[in-house]
């Protein structure tokens, strides 16, 4: 077999196959014996009917077409082995194939798009923007509030009416024209009154009623209603108040401090609240820090990335989407209905993030190799090994287990990218943000730091 290869742009070549007519001879023996191993005629076993019988069956196009169905896949691959294109290919595309005679050479061409290479810029000494850690008395202090809301109890009151912030058990039901409306009644329901989860009006039409006081008023159903039949429609509510509780908050006392910590007073647990937030915040600054060094390094570097590259990594990047969505209950249809969008328009707004995340890998490798950096054997293991105990796993046990999935070596490119990350920014210099770019990462890093303390109390 004779491969050419012409360069036809850039991440683009040309093959040109041609294939001696010995080695077409036998894939189409090999197709023909395969459909003459299914055939059945009257009179002659399976797998034995003659071959003249077998193509006046089937036709002498269908084989022929069969075989180049067979064979092209596996001359293109050896082509490309013998180009030295298989670990540098990304895709293939225009092929072009004439139709076949099983006595002649043959020949056939096709487009493959190569591993664009990176031309590195600056990577070393960057100047990245790095945001300054303070968390103020305000943070703390809701930190605090969370903790008291966690610790909140409902208690009854007696001798007074309803009043916002109370929680109201109740009967209640709803009526239109004095028909009872199906799905507007209900036995000991506990709702607080001022939260704004009924409609508008019905909160407000309780506060001042006592306990045991029956009141009738009327209400409003809103335009957006979910039931489409009561959208704007008016409603008469007769509730029964059962009973008024109150939400008591502990008060932030050195006794609190001891029920909610393992520290005496409250000076022990602000300054333990303060201590969680600073290293939330700072580990966020760290990561910001480290993601911000590796896009200027990025920045800094020419490299164009198939769009072959670009649809696959955008098409991944949907199926986390969907992983996700399906995470939160909903299914993708209704995620597609809401956003009113279809699949490839989603996949194709997904494409510049996609295309991001190509560049940034691409040009890490090409800075791990510029720099020779690499991850060895005993790296692999210390890191299975944090990661056996973790699980409770016996670590040779877990080794095995990767080289037998193959993930070794994929866990070794891991490592890598993330080892070159930590070459570009410790090899940075941080400086001081501007205002403008400050006041944004603190209000993001405020609430990531706020879910982690909160997840840790």
């Amino acid at each position: 077999m004779k491969t050419n290869v012409k360069a036809i742009g850039d991440n683009e070549v040309e093959l040109t196959v041609e294939v001696p007519a010995s080695d077409v001879k036998k894939a189409y023996d090999r197709t023909l014996a395969g459909i003459r191993g299914e055939i059945t005629l009257p009179g002659f076993r399976k797998g034995h009917v003659p071959v003249a019988l077998v193509i006046q069956q089937v036709g002498q196009d269908f084989v022929r077409a069969e075989t180049l169905e067979n064979a092209v896949p596996v001359w293109g691959d050896m082509a490309l082995s013998e180009a030295g294109l298989m670990d540098k290919a990304v895709g293939t595309s225009d092929l072009k194939a004439e139709k076949l005679d099983e006595s002649a050479d043959y020949s056939f061409s096709l487009k493959v798009q190569t591993m664009p290479v990176p031309v590195l810029g600056e990577y070393k000494g960057l100047k990245v923007p790095r945001r300054v850690v303070e968390i103020t008395d305000a943070q703390v202090e809701a930190q605090l509030a969370m903790l008291q809301e966690r610790l909140a109890k409902l208690e009854p009151v007696e001798g007074r009416a309803v009043q916002t912030g109370d929680f109201v058990l109740m009967d209640l039901e709803g009526s239109r024209d004095g028909e009872p409306i199906e799905g507007a009644e209900g036995k000991d329901q506990m709702f607080e009154i001022g939260r704004g989860n009924l409609i508008p009006g019905f909160e407000e039409a309780l506060v001042g009623v006592m306990q045991g006081e029956e009141k009738s008023f009327d209400v409003e159903f809103p335009d957006d209603y979910h039931a489409e039949e009561l959208q704007g429609q008016p409603a008469t509510f007769t509730v029964t108040v059962k009973e008024i509780k109150e939400k008591v908050v502990p008060e932030l006392e050195d006794p609190f401090a001891a029920d909610v910590s393992e520290f005496e007073t409250m000076d022990e647990l602000r300054a333990d609240v303060r201590q969680r937030l600073e290293a939330a915040a700072d580990a966020g600054a760290q990561r910001d820090y480290r993601a911000a060094a590796v896009d200027q390094a990025a920045g800094n570097a020419s490299v164009d990335v198939p769009e072959v590259m670009t649809h696959r990594e955008a098409h991944r990047l949907y199926h986390e989407l969907e992983e996700s969505v399906g995470e939160r209950g909903l299914t993708m249809e209704v995620y597609l209905g809401v956003l009113d969008k279809t699949v490839e328009q989603v996949e194709e707004e997904l494409h510049p993030q996609a295309e991001l995340i190509i560049k940034r890998r691409l040009v890490l490798e090409a800075i791990a190799e510029a720099e020779k950096l690499e991850i060895s054997d005993d790296e692999i293991t210390e890191v299975v090994k944090r990661d056996a105990e973790a699980l409770g796993r016996d670590h040779l046990q877990l080794l095995a287990d990767l080289e037998k999935s193959g993930r070794r070596e994929a866990l070794r490119d891991e490592m890598l990218l993330a080892k070159t990350v930590d070459f570009v920014a410790d090899a940075a210099e941080p400086v001081p943000m501007t205002e403008a770019e400050e006041e944004a990462a603190a209000e993001a890093a405020a609430d990531a730091a706020d879910e982690d303390v909160a997840d840790e109390a």
